[in-house]
């Protein structure tokens, strides 16, 4: 019987195998020759074996001490044949690199002998590739990557082509990075990946110089990609001349008559617009006289802001969205766009939208220009705080709004409701849950910066107000020595606190937890916001956040449960944007008293028009976040 990694703990052994860089470790200096291939291994080398010792193993690995877990599975190999006993030594060195112990993962690799099944010799060269870009050896770790991935288990697939890329990423070499793109093609099984994959090799050659690509022609050995370069050539030298930009694409269509890019190609060619004949008419000898309309006199119509406030609609047909889609703010605004439109597709596609960037001019003369056909039945936006408040200085707004934002103390007008991702709703639900757990005397760790102060007075009055007391609080720098400090500072404390409070971005906290970890304060457990995820599932990425106790939005722990593909750079605002709808919808319930189950949360209205969001309580494990009680 064997174990699978799909279905028991060894799950989490594929985080530090999934999709991302590994910490920096030693590069060994030869990889192993390559022997005739052995008989067929009597298993699958996707799996790992059974037994007491690789069970003990898996507990440790489940309960996040890694180290501990590489040693036994390390001690469990020696008890176990090839290729059951390579497999284990591999995944004990890949833990070892995991929590960057170059020694360590030195003699593991070294132990292993100099024959190698297949899977197992393609997971020794993806450590090596691995090892070679934290070096910052990229195109290195592309020659020890293995190219030819079929045959491999599913998962060694995936992770060998992500780490395939992630090098070619890191190099800067846009042509490289284009290189890879045409070679992975093939394994993308769904239409938008290949539409997605297609758009950026064409994205990566634009970037180069006219040298470089007329360099990259002679040389590209593969015909797909040099089907692109042609194209992209073809593209600039002709782009002044209609007529010879079509012989061109013409010519290119013959000499590549499958490539994937035929389409574009074929959108390229220019056709030519004829205009059509027309007789001139001679003017009559005498002008025939239009007859004289009588003069009207003119209404001017009643200016649209400082009109009162009609009720909550009952039924919302037509909604106006006003937000940035230009400017530092257009990717913001683009996600919640996005949003928007996905909760219209799934739950509300009777109501019509239109919309306006708010970048485009005046934020109170484009609003009154938006509501003005007097058919509007909500208005959601803007998201900026400073057009939010300009539109505040109107006593009345004329339609019912959702400012996807909040202004602090300034008053709203009548008519004005704020919603966002306040992040005050989570400090005060994790002083909550710190409570209720027993935890009455705890650190704060928070950045030295005016959002960490924020923060920080958020959950302090939120905490000891409920009876807490913080013990110590640290308001660090960013950069690694504040981090080694943050551990020194809390060890001495240890034997005083029941937990810690962690304020972060995902690249500081990814950087202080495996430091509390790795020291006297490994027990004592961490409590943190969203701020320190991304929002993005990456396991191998994540995995420095493990055993962090946090708030996250349903929609997250939705998309990670079902495997869905992210489609924005900023899901929280996506999941933004689809409650924004579903709110303007609802409001008459929502002011009414009732809540809202909605993808950021559980949402209630306060008397004063702010929303405010109760999130789920998730945990990091094995670089996914694990939705709790």
């Amino acid at each position: 019987m064997k174990l699978s990694f799909g279905t028991s703990f060894a799950i989490l052994a594929i985080a530090l195998s999934a999709c991302d860089r590994i910490p920096p470790v030693g590069l060994p200096n030869t990889l192993p020759r390559p022997m005739p291939q052995p008989p067929a291994p009597r298993m699958d080398n996707n799996r790992l074996p059974t037994g007491e010792e690789v069970q003990r193993a898996n507990a440790l690995l489940q309960r996040g001490q890694r180290r501990d877990a590489a040693k036994a599975y390390f001690n469990a190999a020696q008890k176990y044949r090839s290729p059951d006993k390579e497999r284990l030594i591999l995944q004990a060195a890949e833990l070892a690199a995991l929590t960057s112990d170059r020694d360590l993962a030195q003699v593991y690799l070294s132990a292993l002998g100099q024959r190698l099944n297949t899977s197992n010799l393609a997971r020794y060269r993806y450590i090596q590739g691995q090892l070679a870009i934290s070096d910052a050896s990229y195109t290195e770790a592309l020659r020890l990557l293995p190219k030819n991935v079929k045959g491999l288990p599913n998962g060694l697939q995936q992770k060998i082509l992500n780490a395939r890329l992630r090098a070619a990423q890191s190099s800067g070499d846009r042509l490289l990075l284009a290189n890879e793109l045409v070679i992975q093609e093939s394994k993308f099984k769904q239409k938008h990946q290949v539409t997605l994959n297609r758009e950026r090799i064409w994205s990566q050659l634009n970037l180069l110089s006219e040298a470089k690509l007329s360099e990259a022609r002679g040389r590209s050995p593969h015909p797909i990609m040099r089907g692109w370069l042609d194209l992209n050539y073809l593209k600039r030298v002709s782009s002044n001349d209609s007529q010879q930009l079509n012989r061109n694409i013409k010519r290119w269509q013959r000499n590549f008559p499958r490539h994937p890019a035929m389409g574009r190609a074929s959108k390229m060619i220019r056709h030519a617009t004829a205009t059509p004949y027309r007789v001139n008419k001679p003017a009559p000898s005498k002008p025939v006289p239009k007859p004289v309309k009588p003069v009207q006199s003119v209404v001017k119509p009643k200016p649209v802001m400082g009109r009162a406030t009609p009720p909550l609609p009952t039924s919302v047909k037509q909604v106006v969205v006003i937000l940035p889609l230009t400017g530092a703010l257009g990717s913001v605004g683009k996600s919640l766009l996005s949003g928007i439109k996905k909760a219209q597709r799934d739950h509300a596609p009777e109501v019509k939208i239109k919309v306006y960037d708010s970048n485009s001019g005046n934020i109170t003369a484009l609003y009154s220009k938006a509501v003005s056909s007097g058919h509007v039945d909500f208005v959601i936006g803007p998201f900026s705080k400073v057009k939010i408040a300009q539109l505040s200085r109107v006593p009345n707004l004329p339609v019912n709004t959702l400012g996807l934002n909040y202004m602090g103390n300034i008053k709203a007008p009548t008519g004005l409701y704020q919603f966002g991702l306040l992040p005050e709703d989570e400090t005060v639900q994790v002083a909550q849950r710190l409570l209720s757990q027993g935890h009455k005397k705890i650190a704060i760790v928070v950045p030295d910066s005016m959002w960490g102060r924020r923060i920080r007075d958020s959950f302090s009055s939120a905490y000891t107000g409920g009876g807490g007391r913080a013990v110590i609080t640290i308001n660090y720098t960013n950069n690694n020595a504040a981090y080694t400090d943050i551990s020194k500072a809390l060890a001495k404390r240890v034997g005083n606190i029941d937990a810690i409070f962690l304020a972060a971005s995902p690249s500081q906290a990814k950087a202080i937890k495996p430091l509390l970890h790795n020291s006297v304060l490994k027990s004592v457990p961490v409590y943190a916001t969203s701020h320190i995820f991304s929002g993005l599932i990456n396991q191998y990425k994540n995995v420095g956040l493990e055993g962090i106790i946090y708030t996250e939005i349903p929609w997250i722990i939705e998309v990670n449960k079902k495997g869905l593909p992210q489609n924005s750079k900023y899901p929280r605002l996506r999941a933004l944007g689809m409650d924004a709808l579903m709110v303007a919808k609802g409001m008459p319930n929502i002011k009414g008293g009732s809540a809202l189950n909605g993808r950021t949360g559980r949402i209630q209205v306060k008397s004063d028009g702010t929303l405010h969001r109760e999130l789920k309580w998730a945990k990091f494990n094995g670089g996914l976040p694990i939705l709790l009680p």
